[in-house]
């Protein structure tokens, strides 16, 4: 069975690491904007160097799972391992 790259089930499969970065980038410009706690340069190289690393790490996730996906999808039926449940 062939299919697109991006098909619905696929895409469906990665927005649930989407969402959560969207949010993160949101908010990363909401902080460079308009920061409520005035701008102490300590205090926001850290701020966004977390925020930066956490976004970095979904980002990398997120490839690493849509290659998952998409290699899983590639292999016949026939050679992809049992589900037994539990």
């Amino acid at each position: 069975m062939s299919r697109s790259t991006f098909d619905t089930e696929f895409s469906l499969d990665l927005v649930v690491n989407l969402v959560p970065l969207s949010i993160l980038l949101f908010f990363v410009g909401l902080f460079a904007v308009y920061n409520p706690w005035g701008v102490d340069p300590l205090q926001s190289t850290v701020q966004f160097a977390i925020l930066a690393s956490v976004i970095a790490a979904l980002v990398i996730v997120t490839y690493a799972a849509a290659r998952a996906i998409e290699a899983d999808e590639r292999r016949p039926e026939d050679e992809r391992p049992e589900d037994t449940g539990g």
